[in-house]
């Protein structure tokens, strides 16, 4: 009986060895820090809750859109157009997305967008994947209803 119980405690200590080296290997550890400037490189949104993803092509003006982090907590970002009035120019939005960042559980980060942003945000998710910066939202829209995802990637650029 002894022995089974050395047997069984033995491999639970393997288990546990293998479940917390697996968690800790997550690309958003302690030291991953998403300060600084990020260039939109793809967007992805659904048609509603319980739909796909897929992907949203953007335009040579589209990824102009920057997402300035600061060390303070506060990001901003800046979304760039393509103006007809100026046969095909970029031209940037005339408002700024603005909001606080925190570090949130198992290594995600949260975004808190400022009230007057156009969307109702239920929540925004900020993960690190290969060292691209994915920004997932859900958000409740007029058309579509709740559970409509916009997922944005970023490549750091400083």
């Amino acid at each position: 009986m002894k022995r089974f119980l050395l047997i069984y405690l033995a491999l639970l200590v393997v288990l546990i060895m293998i479940l917390y080296s697996c968690g800790s290997s997550g690309s958003n550890g302690p030291d991953v820090t998403i300060a600084g400037t990020w260039n939109l490189v793809q967007e992805y949104s659904n048609e509603g809750e319980g739909t796909p993803l897929e992907e949203f092509p953007l335009s040579k003006c589209n990824k102009m859109t920057t997402l300035e982090i600061f060390d303070s907590g506060r990001f901003i970002e800046k979304s760039y157009y393509e103006d007809s009035s100026i046969s095909g120019e970029c031209a940037k939005d005339s408002e700024d997305t603005k909001g606080d960042w925190k570090k949130g559980p198992n290594g995600m980060f949260l975004f808190i967008y400022d009230k007057n942003n156009a969307l109702f945000l239920k929540g925004s998710t900020v993960t690190v994947e290969k060292g691209n910066l994915v920004v997932t939202s859900v958000y409740t829209d007029g058309d579509l209803g709740s559970g409509t995802i916009l997922k944005f990637m970023y490549s750091r650029v400083l």
